[in-house]
């Protein structure tokens, strides 16, 4: 049997972001949020706004810390049989939830069972799909056993919406859209749409410093919402604000020049392709979905759309290029719109003919990127008509499918399988435009059950060798998000993965 344990540091699970001051308690964050949650219940949405403003309200099993490791969660320590079909998790003893109620095993099986049940509608059920049976042996241990070896597991458990919740709370409520009860380091006080989401320290948390301070540092945090994205860059240059989100790809250089302004962050995990629907004719014909690749021109959409600071042209699939799982051989790379017209012509569409792009009006680095991609059509005869709408309407639209074409993406990845299994395979719920093929089914199926390194990134290759051929996705690039606080802002820590677990070391210097 395997047993995996960490140092003292990591048990810890945070480590403070090493300004050289005395932390000080208390002071409470005020946050300029792009958006609003899309729901509250963090089973039931993949919506990154509700994410990252409940991610320190639950917890998570195990967690990512700030270099992407994982780390303890609400289970302390883990081991796995040599076979790598069970897994048997210690819960950490003494949590509460927010109501004051213990946490326990049941709590756990439970929650796994509900993102894992269809009746839930679970956007990641997937997630879990391998897990034959999950048990509590006793109030503080629980057992999950695979029906095949699953490498990703961790990285399932760890994501920032698979949290932990009280069985109790949903059974007596049905679901959690109207009752937000975690064990994170802040409680939930009130929502009022498009104005705030309040929080407030949670005094019981189990969770400490490196030092073995009690964390969280902060009084609570306040989210505005700034959807028009210059009220957010005005909010943090006047002192409004004291940390914003989605610094405008515009606005990166102004805030860097501005001295009572930091700027962190970077290229983060994550991809943005223009999804093309495959139910809807004429994107049905591969030699369609190819030609819209080769005419459309991703430089100029990350140095005209993202102002050249926004992300970085996509050289592969949805991994990133230079990742050990990526290609760096997309062959659609730049504008070849002679190739574009070649494989309209033999579609039998040398006319051209006309589409839609569903974008949302909300998030500018999903929108602006349609205004080149329009122009770039027009070249080859084809019209792209924009439809946008607020990422509230827009999301549950684009999530069932109900588009032609839509330009999106997923972040917060880890492991080569959150980049492809969801979006590709055959039925799944991130697969929106209904692509399908038996041969990239096979082999993403076969990168999950596979350890080896360099046998997955073997797999891993040749899938997206297959989907680079039928081209359900225009890859266009991936993003880089900024973050932009004041000086008096001290502790927080970017996560490549867009996380915002970095508020649970962050403290006010006032």
């Amino acid at each position: 049997m395997k047993r995996f344990t960490t140092l003292l540091a990591l048990a810890l699970a945070f480590a403070l972001a090493g300004s050289g001051l005395a932390q000080t308690y208390g002071g409470v964050l005020r946050v300029g949020m792009q958006a609003d949650p899309v729901g509250l219940d963090p089973h039931i949405t993949n919506a990154t706004s509700t994410r990252n403003m409940l991610e320190n309200v639950y917890d998570t099993l195990v967690l990512f810390d700030s270099s992407l490791r994982i780390v303890p969660g609400l289970a302390t320590s883990w081991t796995t049989s040599e076979d790598g079909l069970t897994w048997t998790f210690d819960i950490r003893q003494g949590v509460t939830f927010h109501d004051g109620t213990p946490l326990t095993a049941d709590d756990v099986v439970f929650s796994i069972e509900r993102i894992k049940d269809p009746a839930t509608a679970s956007p990641r059920a997937d997630a879990f799909s391998v897990v034959e049976s999950i048990v509590a042996s006793d109030d503080h241990t629980v057992v999950l056993t695979l029906a095949t070896p699953f490498a990703p597991l961790l990285s399932k458990l760890a994501a920032s919406l698979n949290v932990i919740v009280s069985r109790a709370s949903v059974e007596a409520n049905g679901d959690l859209q109207a009752v937000v009860n975690g064990t994170g380091p802040f409680r939930f006080v009130e929502y009022l749409p498009q104005t705030r989401m309040v929080l407030e320290r949670n005094a019981d948390f189990w969770g400490a410093d490196a030092d073995g301070n009690a964390l969280p540092y902060l009084d609570g945090i306040t989210f505005t919402f700034y959807p028009d994205p210059t009220s957010r860059t005005t909010a943090i240059q006047t002192g409004n604000a004291d940390w914003i989100e989605y610094v405008p790809s515009a606005d990166v250089d102004i805030l860097r020049a501005d001295p009572d302004v930091e700027v962190v962050g970077g290229l983060s995990a994550n991809f943005r392709s223009l999804y093309l629907n495959v139910n809807h004719p004429p994107f049905d014909d591969v030699r369609v979905r190819q030609a819209l690749a080769h005419a459309i021109d991703e430089q100029a959409i990350v140095d005209l759309a993202l102002f050249g600071t926004g992300g970085v042209v996509a050289t592969g699939t949805t991994v990133p290029g230079a990742n050990y799982y990526g290609v760096d051989a997309n062959p659609y790379l730049g504008s070849d719109l002679e190739k574009a017209r070649a494989l309209l012509a033999e579609a039998g569409l040398a006319d051209g003919f006309e589409f839609d792009i569903y974008v949302t009006s909300t998030y500018d680095f999903l929108r602006t990127p349609a205004e080149i991609i329009q122009a770039n059509l027009a070249a080859i005869g084809v019209t792209a008509n924009i439809v946008a709408e607020d990422w509230s309407i827009y999301l549950p639209k684009a999530l069932a499918g109900d588009f032609e074409s839509t330009i999106l993406g997923e972040s917060g990845q880890s492991d080569p399988d959150d980049f492809l299994y969801n979006v590709f395979l055959t039925g799944n719920s991130g697969n929106l435009g209904g692509f399908s093929d038996a041969t990239i089914d096979e082999l993403l199926t076969q990168g999950r059950e596979v350890a080896d390194q360099e046998a997955r990134r073997a797999i891993y290759l040749e899938a997206q060798e297959r989907i680079l051929e039928l081209a359900p996705h225009v890859f266009l690039f991936h993003s880089a998000q900024f973050s932009a606080l004041r000086p008096n802002v001290e502790g927080f820590e970017h996560f490549p993965n867009t996380s915002y677990l970095g508020f649970r070391t962050t403290w006010l210097d006032n």
